[in-house]
């Protein structure tokens, strides 16, 4: 009689453990498919935060009207230092607060007219960065 309960209780353990060990593949498929989600989303938020990017580093102030240029650089810092603040590739960062100081030196004065030309060159290469880690970081 005990063997037959053992056989019982084994017969109906078999299915259970099947179905738990069921279970557990479809958990891991399930996480499996969040990673990938979440990689997207990542490249996602690469591809917004590369796009705002360009778009805020591609500045250039009207130097003949140097109060002007000044207002609007300042805008720019500021814009530039709260993308740099939610941009989470470290290397965009970087290159978005290099971009940051150079047009701190506009919006404080201190490039001109007559020094415009070598600022400009200057920002020229700071935009050719982020472009250059934006097609790397969303490119995969």
């Amino acid at each position: 009689m005990r063997t037959r309960v053992r056989f019982v209780v084994a017969a109906l353990a078999l299915p259970l453990l099947t179905g738990l060990s069921a279970c557990g593949e479809l958990q891991q498929n399930a996480q499996e498919a969040q990673e990938g989600i979440q990689q997207a989303q990542d490249r996602l938020d690469a591809g917004s935060a590369c796009v705002q990017a360009i778009n805020i580093a591609n500045f250039m102030p009207n130097f003949a009207d140097p109060q002007q240029a000044q207002a609007d650089a300042q805008a720019k810092v500021q814009e530039l230092q709260r993308l740099a603040d939610q941009t989470a590739d470290q290397t965009l960062k970087q290159n978005l607060l290099d971009v940051q100081k150079s047009v701190e030196q506009v919006a404080s004065g201190s490039v001109t007219l007559e020094s415009s030309a070598e600022w400009a060159s200057a920002q020229l290469e700071k935009y050719g960065q982020i472009t250059t880690t934006c097609s790397k970081a969303v490119g995969g």
